[in-house]
């Protein structure tokens, strides 16, 4: 049985977690496998300490349909204050960090180079390291497991914030790989914040999602499932084309199309080159 990262600190929650201020970068999907969200977890094993939210793109209750919408910050109904990331800003400003001392980070990644949290990650590193605050990151699977790589490199002259570093399409890692592959090695100049990674429990590189036993909430909204995980390192590229990607249907990334389209022909070329990958 996997364990989650946020289930793993539980466990036994570390000494130097005790009597600080703590930000949590999250959103709705972050939940332990009972579905109760991570932020009322640390509130309850750290009464009092939690001082801030954080959110990635497309807000704290993944509630923005379209793609590239902004999210503002806002106030949750305790009165806690929820700062967007994908906001003005993509990293977070000296306002925020003031209102902590450590930041947690838990948040659902879908094992492809596009998604944006890996970079708001890679932000929030960033301006931890220039702050002098910690990181703790608390790992969670890859759906699409951990031994397959697909696709190409980014470039450099095509890099922006759907793609900041050289690493393929279907990366093959957990976010905390990603987040100490980045904070240590990637880049022009290595970040080196004070990053720490809580491990899962029981998660093996072979398992997919499904594997894992463990439920899923969608991390955006066009994320239902994670068979739209499996096949969106592939299906997003149409998001570069006159071709809609199925964003805002049912079975977003599993369908595509557009009026222009041949059906007939599409199927006869399609069963072409099947035929070359046999």
């Amino acid at each position: 049985m996997v364990s989650l990262g946020i289930e793993e600190l539980l466990k036994s929650p570390p000494p130097y977690l005790k009597g600080i201020r703590l930000g949590l970068l999250c959103n709705q999907a972050s939940t332990d496998r009972n579905l109760v969200h991570s932020r009322h977890l640390i509130e309850q094993a750290f009464p009092g300490q939690l001082t801030c939210l954080l959110s990635p793109q497309h807000g704290f209750f993944a509630d923005k349909q379209d793609n590239m919408v902004e999210s503002e910050h806002t106030v949750d109904a305790s009165g806690l204050p929820i700062f967007s990331l994908y906001s003005k800003t993509r990293e977070p400003q000296p306002e925020m960090l003031d209102l902590f001392d450590l930041l947690l980070v838990d948040l659902v990644d879908v094992g492809t180079r596009v998604y944006t949290f890996l970079y708001t990650v890679a932000n929030c590193l960033k301006a931890a390291a220039e702050h002098g605050k910690r990181v703790v990151l608390l790992d969670r699977p890859n759906p699409l497991g951990g031994l397959q790589i697909e696709g190409n490199l980014l470039r450099p002259s095509c890099r922006s914030f759907v793609g900041m570093y050289p690493i393929p399409m279907r990366h093959g890692l957990t976010l905390g790989e990603l987040a100490k592959l980045i904070n240590d090695h990637l880049g022009a100049v290595s970040i080196h914040a004070d990053l720490k990674v809580i491990p899962m429990g029981g998660w093996h590189r072979q398992h997919y999602f499904i594997d894992t036993g463990l439920p899923w909430l969608f991390p955006s909204p066009n994320m239902p499932t994670p068979a739209t995980a499996l096949v969106y390192p592939g299906q997003v590229i149409w998001e570069g084309t006159n071709i809609s990607e199925g964003r805002g249907t049912a079975l977003p990334f599993e369908l595509f199309g557009a009026p222009f389209i041949n059906q007939h022909d599409l199927q006869t070329r399609a069963g072409r080159l099947k035929g070359c990958f046999l």
